[in-house]
């Protein structure tokens, strides 16, 4: 029981952290199984760089004769051989740069990775806070509505209000509970995405607090400047053209000469044959071998390597072109959904909540219609959800100005 008691009391504190979003973030990024997935990429380019700087390996050879010692007594020998081969144009060293590059681009683009994870973090948590703010306004609606129908039966049963009106706000409950248990399953649904994008990790809520977005005044001049510094995958695309540079090095390397140096030691017995007699001696070997390597005159790898750097060369560029844009789109869609967010003002949503009460009392007292109950309702409703959507909609629009800009912060 106390082993149980000391679970709940390490877990809950970490139920009651993930409802927060700087935690949630932090999940993600520890957690995310994809990011991690793609983080072992790096692990594997670091082990390729080792296993690029492995020399060749020498040859041994032994070999055993025997001159038909027993009837001819030609004596035996053996002979143990050591080889080895190298490139007069450093194929090792050209080859230990290739994969030091592929380790710097796997780097960029893993950084690039979690870019756009961060955004599709962001994204996800603006649409969970939507969702329960929604579920919040269904959910008092749907309440106020039962409220009115309940009384409405009572009323029209001691002939207060006419039948008609008490089936219709009866209708109009049911209504408004049903769009209040499918924002129920909205909200549950999206927090079974926060859930994924962190790990695992179990959302019963978030915090109701408004989603935060600090104020930008840079121009998008200055913006797209600073995504050229920090944008990932545009360091992921200059160290591609870095790479398809070493590859057509390596290429170069490859066809050039490549020398073979051999040693051998041969030890051969007495020769006892009477007519060519001779005695017990060892031999030292020294040779050099030049592989004649016709397959140079074949081009192909090498021209394949220079087109890789041209092709590395137009993707660079058009890459700064795309960035340049996104960035700029990106603003666009944030200034657009700033001023969207900002005539939403909290004594709009009172004026509206003000007429909404007022409209009840009224309908309640018998001084307004059903009718006018009703269309105060859906205009509360739809005031209130334009309200909801437009904060929701300027978070993600500034999740998409980070992603664009490629940092966590426009303050970094």
């Amino acid at each position: 029981m106390k082993k149980m008691i000391s679970l709940l009391v390490c877990v809950l504190p970490v139920l009651a952290a993930a409802q927060d979003f700087d935690t949630f973030l932090s999940a993600v990024e520890r957690y995310n199984s994809g990011y991690l997935a793609e983080k072992y990429n790096v692990d594997i380019a670091e082990a390729n760089a080792e296993a690029a700087r492995v020399f060749n390996d020498p040859e041994l050879s032994v070999e055993y004769g025997d001159n038909q010692d027993r009837k001819l007594m030609m004596g035996r020998n053996l002979d143990v051989g050591l080889s080895y081969n190298f490139s007069l144009a450093n194929v090792r060293k050209a080859r230990i740069s290739v994969a030091q590059s592929e380790e710097a681009v796997t780097r960029a683009l893993v950084a690039d990775y979690f870019r756009n994870l961060r955004y599709e973090a962001m994204a996800a948590w603006a649409a969970a806070w939507e969702a329960r703010e929604l579920l919040s306004l269904r959910e008092s609606t749907a309440k106020s509505m039962a409220s009115i129908a309940s009384s409405d039966s009572l009323r029209a049963a001691v002939g207060e209000i006419g039948t008609v009106d008490a089936r219709q706000s009866a209708v109009e409950a049911r209504t408004l509970r049903g769009e209040m248990l499918m924002a129920q399953a909205d909200y549950k649904n999206a927090l079974t995405a926060l859930s994924v994008l962190a790990g695992g990790m179990t959302f019963r809520d978030i915090d109701a607090a408004g989603l935060a977005v600090p104020t930008m005044d840079l121009p998008p001049e200055l913006l797209a400047d600073l995504a050229m510094d920090r944008r990932a995958d545009l360091k992921a695309a200059l160290l591609s053209k870095t790479l398809s540079e070493k590859n057509l090095a390596l290429a170069k390397a490859e066809l050039g000469p490549e020398i073979g140096l051999n040693l051998g030691y041969s030890y051969n017995t007495e020769v006892r044959n009477e007519i060519a007699p001779a005695p017990q001696f060892n031999g030292v070997t020294v040779g050099l071998s030049i592989p004649l390597k016709f397959s140079s005159a074949n081009k192909g790898t090498r021209r394949a390597a220079e087109k890789a750097v041209l092709q590395a060369d137009a993707a660079y560029e058009e890459a700064c072109r795309q960035i340049g844009a996104e960035v700029r789109m990106a603003w666009a869609s944030y200034q657009a959904a700033l001023e969207t967010a900002q005539a939403c003002s909290d004594a709009m949503l009172q004026d509206a909540a003000d007429i909404l009460e007022s409209r009840r009392q009224a309908y309640l007292q018998g001084d307004s219609s059903l009718l006018d109950y009703l269309l105060a309702v859906r205009v509360y409703n739809d005031t209130s959800e334009s309200c909801i959507g437009a904060k929701s909609a300027l978070f993600t629009a500034w999740a998409e100005l980070l992603r664009a800009v490629g940092s966590a912060s426009l303050a970094e």
